[in-house]
């Protein structure tokens, strides 16, 4: 039972020590990188995807609505 304890002990600090090598080898995100992903809308969750369709067809009559008086030169 010992052995048991001792393997185990010694199979998990070994799976402890690849994944700290791992995170410390991954590239670190610039600032501009993160900023970027802000920027980006992210998908409706299903408890709010009423909401994002409304906000989007507003934006979409908004856009019909300027589209349509620049093209009104008189």
């Amino acid at each position: 039972m010992r052995y048991f304890v001792v393997v185990a002990l010694i199979v998990l600090g070994v799976i402890f020590l690849r994944q700290k090598k791992a995170e410390d080898s991954a590239p670190q995100k610039t600032t501009e990188a993160v900023a970027q992903a802000a920027l980006t809308p992210r998908p409706a969750s299903e408890h709010d995807w009423a909401k994002a369709a409304i906000d989007r067809t507003n934006e979409v009559k908004q856009k019909v609505k300027r589209e349509r008086a620049s093209n009104e030169v008189p």
